[in-house]
C-alpha cells in the first residue's frame, strides 16, 4: 500500500518547505506534522483531529485531501486485529432445548387466546365515537434559542428552534462526522471546524442567524458538535454599511435638505445677486478615538504585544472575566491543560511560570488582564489562538512577557 507519510514528506521536500514553516502557516503543531509524516498516530489527539490536520496539510501541499484521508482510514482498518477465536474456530450452534420449545409454544397459545377474546368477546366501541376522539401526535421537543447568543454542545439529531416573530424555525444537526451537516429550512449547510455561516430561516432574503462550529467530538459513544449561535438583527447590514463610511441613500423623489450648521456657529453669508454662492467652509475633522494601551501595542508590533519586561522570567497570573458564553482551552507550561465552558459574569485565574497557550471559541466574550494591563483578544464570535510567553530580548539582554497572535 502507498505510504501516507511518504507522500506528505515527498510533497513537502518537493516544495522545499520546512516543518517549522508549515507549522507557522497552518497553525498545526510541529509535533503533529512530524507524527503524520512518520504515521505515528498515537501522539495525535484523536481521529477527528487527525482527519482535520490531514485535510489542512494536504491542501497546503497541493495534494488531494480526500485521497489522503482514504489512505489514513485504510491504515487504521488494517491496524485493527481480528480476534483469534474468529480465525481458529466457528461458534458452535446449540440446538434449542425442549424446555425452550415448550415455553415458546405456551407463549403462542396465550397470545392467540388473548387475540380471540379481544376480537370476538369484548364489546366494540361505536365507529362514530372512534372518529370523535383525535389521535395524539407525538411532537419532538427541540432546544429553543431564547438568548441573543449561546455557545454549547449539541448531539447529533438534536434540534434548535429559533423564534422569529410568531413563528419558530428549526435547525437540525443531521450529521456529525469529519464535518457538520445542518438541515435548515430550504436546504442544508455544511461546516468544518472554525467555519461559520449566516442563514436566512424565514426566506425573506435577509439572514436571521449566524452559526459557528467550534469543535467536533466523534467517538464510539458520542457524536456531538460545539456551536456558537448568534441572532442577527434585521437591518444590521445597512448599519454596518453606514459604520464603514457609506452614505445613506435618500428615498427616491425626496428633496435633499442642506446640512445644518452646528449650534452656535455663524451661518454663511448670502451671495450677492447674480453671483454663485460661496463655498461652505470645510468641516473640522473629528479627532480619532485614542487607542487603548493594548491596541497601541498590537499596532506597533504587528503580531506581538509586550506586557512586561524583566531581567529574568518570573511567574505571572492571567485574570479573565467573561461577558458572554465561551469555551476556553489552555495549556500552561506544557504541563497543565483543561477545557471549560464559562458563562456571562464568571471569572477565572491561571498561574504560569514560562508560557500559556489559549484557545478561545468566542474572543469578544472575555477580557484578559496580565501585569496590570487589560487585553481584548478579538471580536464577538471569533475563534482565536493566543500564546503568552517570556521571550529573550536581543536589544536589552533581558526578557519580555509577550502576547503572540499565534505560536
Amino acid at each position: 500500500m502507498e505510504s501516507l507519510g511518504q507522500k506528505l514528506r515527498e510533497a513537502r521536500e518537493a516544495h522545499s518547505y520546512s516543518v517549522e514553516q508549515i507549522a507557522r502557516d497552518t497553525h498545526i503543531s510541529k509535533q503533529y506534522l512530524e507524527a503524520l509524516e512518520l504515521e505515528n498516530f498515537s501522539v495525535l489527539p484523536g481521529n477527528t483531529y487527525v482527519v482535520g490536520f490531514l485535510r489542512n496539510y494536504a491542501e497546503y501541499l497541493g495534494l488531494d485531501p480526500e485521497e489522503l484521508v482514504t489512505l489514513y482510514k485504510n491504515i487504521r482498518i488494517q491496524e485493527q486485529p481480528m480476534p483469534m477465536s474468529e480465525l481458529l474456530e466457528r461458534p458452535r450452534r446449540r440446538s434449542p432445548s425442549r424446555a425452550v420449545l415448550l415455553a415458546l409454544a405456551a407463549v403462542v397459545l396465550v397470545a392467540a387466546g388473548v387475540f380471540l377474546i379481544v376480537k370476538f368477546l369484548l364489546p366494540r366501541a361505536p365507529a362514530s365515537a372512534a372518529r370523535e376522539k383525535p389521535r395524539a401526535v407525538a411532537t419532538e421537543a427541540g432546544y429553543v434559542l431564547k438568548e441573543e447568543a449561546i455557545t454549547r454542545w449539541f448531539n447529533q439529531e438534536e434540534t434548535v428552534d429559533v423564534p422569529l416573530g410568531p413563528e419558530q424555525y428549526r435547525i437540525r444537526l443531521a450529521t456529525v462526522g469529519d464535518r457538520l451537516t445542518l438541515r435548515v429550512p430550504g436546504g442544508t449547510v455544511e461546516l468544518a471546524v472554525g467555519q461559520d455561516r449566516q442563514v436566512d430561516l424565514d426566506g425573506d432574503g435577509r439572514n436571521d442567524i449566524r452559526v459557528q462550529l467550534n469543535d467536533l467530538d466523534v467517538t464510539a459513544t458520542s457524536h456531538r458538535a460545539n456551536l456558537s449561535l448568534y441572532k442577527l438583527t434585521k437591518g444590521a447590514g445597512e448599519e454596518a454599511g453606514l459604520a464603514a463610511g457609506q452614505p445613506a441613500q435618500a428615498p427616491e423623489g425626496a428633496a435633499r435638505q442642506p446640512a445644518q450648521a452646528p449650534e452656535g456657529a455663524a451661518a454663511p453669508a448670502a451671495a450677492p445677486a447674480g453671483q454663485p454662492p460661496a463655498a461652505a467652509p470645510a468641516a473640522a475633522p473629528v479627532p480619532a478615538e485614542t487607542p487603548t494601551a493594548a491596541q497601541a501595542g498590537i499596532a506597533a508590533s504587528g503580531r506581538a504585544l509586550e506586557l512586561q519586561s524583566a531581567p529574568t522570567p518570573s511567574p505571572f497570573r492571567l485574570s479573565i472575566s467573561f461577558r458572554g458564553y465561551c469555551l476556553l482551552r489552555y495549556l500552561a507550561d506544557n504541563d497543565t491543560r483543561d477545557e471549560r465552558f464559562f458563562h456571562k459574569g464568571e471569572t477565572f485565574a491561571l498561574d504560569a511560570k514560562q508560557e500559556v497557550r489559549l484557545w478561545v471559541s468566542n474572543a469578544g466574550a472575555l477580557r484578559l488582564s496580565v501585569a496590570g494591563k487589560d487585553v481584548e483578544l478579538g471580536r464577538a464570535g471569533e475563534v482565536v489562538t493566543r500564546t503568552l510567553k517570556w521571550t529573550e530580548s536581543q536589544e536589552t539582554g533581558g526578557y519580555r512577557l509577550q502576547l503572540l497572535a499565534s505560536d
